[in-house]
């Protein structure tokens, strides 16, 4: 591509908005990515409403070629990150650029540079300055939906990154399991069983509210069940108070499956919901003035359940109780008459969970990767 390409590190709103709106150009004719909420997106890197920036450093640049924007990208310190792992590691995230390798090339050199001023040794990523924000390059499964917490990219996007010298990390592996319209009875006898014999009860919120009320219980489990994921920093108190009104705005009840112990304690969770993927490319970005009728009529025309989430508390994950409120969830999505259900990124280690879907009929249909680099 002909023309002068600069790199510009960006800060205040009406620049950072820019920076969030980039994809919106960049994929204007791309069929399969779905976009976010710009209010969320703006939400999520503003240091004051987001608590992660009390312990995370973060600069965004924007790459342009004569006048127009071609690329973007953040660069993260999560300082709690580095401890825990005792690592000395920038995350790059947010990363979009248009099909030319000196623009990806220029935006990660940028990220280095920043990452070496600050006595960093290694970058990694894409990945938010949080856990819960969106992640991973997708390396196969162009030709698929993602997810309305997913994301999609060019296939370009790993061979050019690939090129700057980084090397795979670890993947993510998703699927898509078909729903059954009968769940299998000999399943819920093996439930009952499993509940019974440990002592344990399901659970439902009878309202959004008793939902909301447990939220911080229900984010401390998940601190307990994913200490050991890739990339899990467990969640302050101000990051769970900030998640609980992110998230549970969204969340369904009738999709959400608690476990509880005999004390009333919750012991697993799963959450799922009815797929926001279609409905999100109708809204284009926004709730208003017409974003939100056209997701309201997209949804009426919707198949598909995405699982968010399975939390169980370590003693006893390996238990059967993953399977349980898998369950429980296509039960209920089953009643709804769904057809297919689609899994957000599961560490390609992570053999429990995978091994969950051998008794459905599913497909391995996406595979998302988080690159590293050594700095010199």
């Amino acid at each position: 591509m002909a023309g002068e390409l600069r790199i510009n590190r960006i800060s205040g709103r009406r620049e950072l908005s820019r920076f969030v709106r980039f994809p919106f150009s960049l994929y204007r004719d791309a069929p399969l990515w779905v976009p976010p909420m710009i209010s969320d997106e703006l939400s999520g890197i503003d240091a004051v409403k987001n608590p992660v920036f009390g312990f995370t450093d973060a600069s965004y640049w924007l790459a342009d070629r004569d006048g127009k924007e071609v690329g973007r990208v953040a660069g993260f310190v999560n300082r709690r990150d580095n401890e825990r792992r005792g690592k000395r590691a920038v995350r790059f995230g947010m990363i979009d650029f248009a099909d030319d390798p000196a623009v990806c090339a220029i935006l990660l050199e940028a990220v280095e540079e920043w990452a070496e001023k600050k006595g960093m040794d290694s970058v990694e990523g894409p990945l938010g300055p949080g856990h819960f924000d969106r992640n991973c390059v997708l390396v196969e499964g162009f030709d698929e939906l993602p997810t309305a917490i997913s994301s999609y990219n060019y296939p370009y996007y790993g061979d050019y990154i690939e090129r700057c010298g980084y090397q795979k990390e670890i993947d993510y592996l998703e699927h898509r399991i078909a729903i059954s319209a009968e769940p299998d009875p000999k399943v819920e006898r093996i439930s009952a069983y499993v509940l019974r014999k440990k002592g344990l009860t399901l659970w439902e919120a009878p309202s959004k509210r008793q939902l909301l009320s447990r939220g911080r219980e229900f984010f401390q489990l998940i601190n307990a069940a994913y200490a050991d994921l890739h990339d899990f920093v467990p969640l302050s108190d101000e990051e769970i108070g900030f998640l609980i009104n992110k998230f549970f705005a969204y969340i369904d009840r009738r999709y959400t499956k608690v476990v509880e112990d005999s004390n009333g304690a919750m012991v697993a969770v799963g959450v799922a919901m009815e797929s926001f993927s279609i409905a999100l490319q109708m809204a284009r970005g926004k709730l208003w003035p017409m974003g939100w009728w056209r997701m309201l009529k997209a949804m009426k025309s919707n198949d598909v359940l995405d699982l968010y989430l399975v939390a169980v508390r370590p003693d006893l994950q390996g238990s059967g109780l993953n399977a349980i409120l898998m369950h429980e969830m296509h039960k209920v999505a089953a009643r709804r008459g769904l057809k297919w259900a689609e899994t957000n990124g599961e560490l390609e280690t992570n053999t429990k969970i995978i091994s969950m879907w051998k008794g459905y009929e599913h497909r391995t249909h996406k595979r998302r990767r988080i690159y590293g680099k050594k700095l010199q």
